[in-house]
């Protein structure tokens, strides 16, 4: 059995990123249970925790903005979207100094270079290949890839290759604490993207962060979307409309059995102060996506 250590979500964004990352666990204790080293994953979990933000692809184009970004992964699941107004390439290329994509998929960057983009064909699996003419870069983005690849270490070691000095890797991806997926995963339903095999977690990243000689530096997640909020709010008041409900209660040695009629106005107060605080700040990792930010250990 693992040991918990708090995760102290009421360290916001201060404007600064934390001042460097502790050495590897595995340099403190020989056993990543270790109540010290589970402390100080936590510590730096707790540095890096930001607030929600309004969305993803707003987020990334705040951070390529006037600097020269990479792209990893760069080709949409259908060419189509290239000539539409969601690409996410064409928003950062837009704002960025330079902007250069890398994708395993030929034909995409092919599409691309026909398109007017920057784009190299190259698996960065491999190494850095060509790209290692083309940096450093300040900004190298991850936008919705991880979760499709089976060798999530080659962002990690790409970063350390080709980063600027003072440069950012910057991955999204789905947030496997969504509350709307942890419902459908409960339920045992499949409704997302079949492309999808593996979900990444704060504390993950952190950790291969620290394997490369890089440190995750900030966490956060969209905003939660209002429909969502909105459709609790429903559902609460539904249960609420249904609420003479009855408890049964057991029969006694003369046979009596005895019930117990709970008053719906008692359920609806227990189920308001339920949702206040299932919405309250308590509540952190609700948005659809996590976007975490991982630097340079200045450290090491």
């Amino acid at each position: 059995m693992g040991h918990t250590a708090h995760i102290d979500l009421a360290v916001l964004d201060t404007g600064e990123p934390p001042t460097g990352s502790p050495d590897h666990w595995a340099a403190h204790a020989a056993d990543p249970n270790d109540p010290t080293v589970v402390q100080r994953r936590a510590e730096v979990l707790a540095r890096a925790w930001r607030p929600p933000v309004s969305g993803r692809v707003a987020y990334l184009r705040s951070r390529a903005r006037g600097r020269t970004v990479l792209d990893v992964g760069c080709v949409a699941h259908d060419l189509d979207r290239i000539a539409s107004g969601n690409w996410l390439h064409a928003t950062l290329a837009k704002v960025a100094t330079s902007c250069v994509g890398v994708d395993v998929l030929s034909d995409g960057v092919e599409a691309m270079r026909d398109a007017g983009y920057d784009a190299v064909s190259h698996d960065l699996s491999t190494g850095s290949g060509p790209l290692a003419q083309r940096g450093p870069f300040q900004v190298i983005v991850a936008g919705e890839l991880i979760e499709h690849v089976s060798d999530i270490d080659m962002l990690f070691r790409s970063a350390r290759e080709l980063l600027a000095a003072d440069g950012e890797l910057i991955i999204t991806t789905p947030n496997p604490y969504a509350p709307a997926r942890v419902r459908a995963g409960q339920r045992g339903d499949v409704w997302e993207n079949v492309d999808h095999i593996v979900y990444a977690f704060p504390s993950g990243i952190a950790e291969l962060a620290s394997r490369h000689g890089l440190v995750l530096t900030a966490a956060m997640t969209t905003e939660q979307r209002r429909a969502e909020r909105v459709g609790l709010v429903r559902r609460f008041k539904q249960a609420a409309r249904r609420s003479r409900w009855h408890r049964r209660g057991f029969a006694t040695t003369t046979g009596v059995v005895r019930s117990v009629v709970l008053d719906r106005r008692d359920i609806l107060d227990r189920l308001r102060a339920a949702l206040v605080d299932r919405l309250s700040s308590n509540y952190h990792f609700v948005g659809e996506t996590f976007i975490y930010v991982i630097k340079r250990d200045s450290l090491r």
